[in-house]
């Protein structure tokens, strides 16, 4: 069996607006931890707690999905309305990751 460090690591690119960067990046440090280590961690969280557990999820309807988008976009709106891009931020912190690793 693999161990953490012998197994090979694929990227997992994920694009986000300048404020979601900024509260997962201020999340992250609170933890004392990098912002690849905090998201790996809350995806793998995720995922887990949507493994099929033998009980029947309840399928959100168009609408509602549609609702809780307008509303987390909303959020995104006020928390960013510099609506500045975060591209160069992420890739540098990407490459200081990748050298330290």
């Amino acid at each position: 069996m693999a161990t953490a460090t012998t197994e090979r690591k694929k990227p997992l690119g994920v694009r986000v607006t300048v404020e979601q960067h900024r509260v997962i990046a201020e999340a992250a440090a609170r933890e004392h931890r990098s912002i690849s280590s905090f998201v790996l961690q809350a995806a793998m969280q995720a995922a887990e707690s949507t493994k099929d557990s033998g009980e029947t999820r309840k399928r959100r309807t168009p609408e509602e999905i549609h609702a809780m988008l307008r509303h987390a976009q909303e959020l995104m709106r006020k928390a960013n309305p510099a609506r500045r891009p975060l591209v160069d931020e992420l890739i540098a912190e990407r490459r200081e990751e990748a050298l330290r690793d």
